[in-house]
């Protein structure tokens, strides 16, 4: 879920770029947009609670503080982004920070071939 989900939304922002022209389009892949981004949190309670055994509550705290940040500077630096380049160029950067999201939990995945 941590790979897939945000290389999904990537291909959903590239794909609203592409189609930003046709809005019956646009409306789909926003909806599925929305069902994707709100599955996420489950792939994050998920790992942590497997990742961190007995200390996932505390784990948790932190996750929460981290998202809080992450949501908090994405919408100051994508609020400039916008405000400076326009939407396309916002959706540009998030389809690549998601590239990057799925790359990353793909490279440190420990359990590459191991079904789970």
């Amino acid at each position: 879920m941590l790979i897939g989900i945000p290389l999904v939304m990537a291909g959903i922002g590239g794909l609203l770029l592409m189609l930003s022209h046709v809005p019956v389009k646009v409306a789909v892949l926003l909806v599925l947009w929305g069902v994707f981004a709100t599955a996420a949190p489950v792939g994050w309670g998920t790992w942590l609670a497997h990742t961190m055994g007995s200390d996932a509550e505390a784990g948790g705290g932190l996750q929460v503080a981290v998202i809080q940040l992450a949501i908090m500077t994405g919408a100051a630096v994508g609020g400039l982004v916008f405000d400076a380049f326009g939407w396309q160029v916002s959706f540009g950067i998030a389809s690549l920070l998601l590239l990057g999201a799925s790359l990353t939990a793909h490279l440190t995945w420990k359990d590459h071939g191991e079904a789970n």
